[in-house]
């Protein structure tokens, strides 16, 4: 490996893609304030997963991933790893989100760099899209006037888990009969199923690469980021709780729209029971439901769209909006803009 100029700090993580997630926006806050240093992550974790280059590359800094663990400084960020066992919170103390166990960590974790870095309260995961597949999504959900259409819509994470979190009774079956029951609703699914298209009645059931394939038709290698833009979309997220489905269900773009649904599907934690449902509790808006195994999940997803009936789509941004502000452009956390767009979409003004 050539290595730059600068001295090298790889982060690398032995958990899932899902514990990589969650300590990118703390990976991030110590990149801005000492940006003089060549970072990259090291593409490997635990179990033989591998981590693909787009699942750290929609944030201001760049965090490739590199091959090769051979940084000037090597930095472990899964709270397991064996450097922090000493670390080991006390079993009264306060976890109540993902954020609350990452910020006990990263706290130590700092110290021990010798940095100063203050962790704000309200710390997200807002990570921009950086795909190529914006239109092709816009453009199947959206109305000529970059609206969002009327149609409800569920996006739905049917891959099995990994770790354990939950049952893997297959979902097959169940998205078959809500998109028969619900003949106003359009869902999407994640992972490939060996469903007969002519059981699908009313022609309102895809799965998600039909909506957001690559023009060559070809298969990605990742589409995790491709289905997170898509959730922001619809109404309701439903899933177990792994790593593809925390790429959508604790974005800020989804936690901070009051009106998504999300449902999801795990076991429970010791410390808290919906503990790892939420990234930051603190600053969630969306109605947020735990449930543990599936025949609870798929009657929880017919108990919302059946209050949902005969009421109109709630107002989401239409994320192809989404640039920077020196662009022009949206900030998702504008709450005063974001009401007035809805009060207008809601009364026909164009904005």
């Amino acid at each position: 490996m050539t290595k730059g100029k600068l001295p090298r700090v790889t982060f690398y993580n032995e958990g899932h893609i899902g514990d990589v997630l969650i300590t990118l926006p703390f990976i991030q806050l110590l990149l801005e304030k000492y940006p003089y240093f060549d970072y990259v992550h090291y593409n490997q974790g635990g179990g033989g997963t591998i981590f693909h280059g787009d699942l750290t590359n929609g944030y201001p800094r760049a965090l490739p991933f590199v091959s090769e663990l051979d940084g000037d400084l090597n930095i472990p960020t899964w709270m397991c790893n064996k450097e922090y066992a000493e670390w080991e919170a006390p079993a009264d103390y306060p976890f109540v989100d993902l954020f609350s166990v990452q910020k006990y960590y990263w706290e130590k974790i700092f110290k021990k760099l010798e940095v100063d870095i203050e962790i704000p309260s309200d710390l997200g995961i807002d990570y921009c899209y950086n795909i190529n597949a914006k239109n092709r999504t816009n453009n199947h959900c959206t109305n000529n006037d970059n609206t969002i259409t009327s149609r409800k819509k569920v996006l739905v994470y049917n891959q099995k888990s990994r770790s354990g979190q939950t049952d893997n009774q297959d979902y097959k079956s169940y998205l078959l009969r809500m998109a028969t029951i619900f003949d106003d609703v359009d869902f999407y699914y994640t992972n490939e199923e060996d469903i007969d298209k002519k059981l699908i009645v009313n022609n309102n059931l895809y799965y998600t690469p039909s909506v957001h394939s690559n023009p060559d038709g070809k298969p990605r290698e990742c589409d995790i980021i491709h289905n997170s833009f898509l959730s922001r979309y619809v109404d309701v997220i439903v899933g177990r709780v792994s790593g593809p489905f925390m790429y959508a269900s604790m974005h800020n773009g989804n936690v901070k729209d009051e009106n998504k649904i999300i449902i999801s599907q795990h076991n429970g934690n010791d410390r808290k029971d919906d503990l790892e449902t939420y990234f930051n509790r603190s600053i969630c808006k969306s109605h947020n439901i735990h449930t543990k195994t599936t025949k609870e999940t798929f009657e929880t997803l017919e108990e919302e769209l059946t209050q949902l009936e005969d009421k109109c789509a709630g107002f989401h941004i239409n994320p192809a909006l989404e640039y920077p502000l020196a662009n022009g452009g949206l900030i998702i956390e504008d709450e005063k803009m974001l009401k007035e767009m809805e009060r207008k979409a809601s009364s026909g003004v164009e904005y």
